[in-house]
């Protein structure tokens, strides 16, 4: 189940469920005035995302043009981000592949997990793409994402 908003103070998210876990990509602005993504994993109990169990991490500027180095080279996104937040414990690490993208969050030593589907990783692609851009993606520029062929990275 995938829910989608783009009318709340944050800006457009996609929210993704598993039995087990549920991610969250929210657009938003960071305190030094960039657009960005924050990345939310929660557990999931009963179909409920546990929010106040979530681990979240804000991507920084230099994740974003790192996520589009790898994405215009046509390479899959394998990498990780760590010294996120105020205490600088906090890391995000994305290995994407043919079936999508397997995202990590750690949090002084917790970790949460989340497989999103190739469907659910273009997605957060877009929004990725969108904040480092300024802009919603056109239909065509949106197309272009979806049919760009990915290699390993040598």
């Amino acid at each position: 189940m995938a829910t989608n908003s783009d009318d709340n103070e944050f800006g457009k998210k996609y929210t993704f469920y598993r039995l087990d876990y549920v991610i969250n990509f929210q657009a938003v602005v960071s305190k030094k005035g960039f657009n960005t993504v924050n990345v939310e994993i929660a557990p999931c109990l009963n179909k409920v995302a546990q929010w106040k169990q979530k681990i979240s991490l804000q991507l920084s500027e230099q994740d974003l043009y790192k996520y589009f180095y790898t994405y215009s080279h046509a390479k899959y996104f394998i990498y990780e981000s760590k010294y996120h937040g105020a205490d600088k414990n906090k890391s995000i690490r994305f290995v994407e592949s043919e079936a999508g993208c397997n995202i990590s969050v750690s949090d002084k030593g917790k970790q949460l997990y989340f497989s999103c589907s190739v469907g659910e990783w273009f997605y957060a692609q877009m929004l990725l793409i969108e904040q480092l851009l300024s802009h919603p993606l056109s239909l065509s520029e949106a197309s272009e994402l979806l049919t760009v062929k990915k290699s390993a990275n040598k």
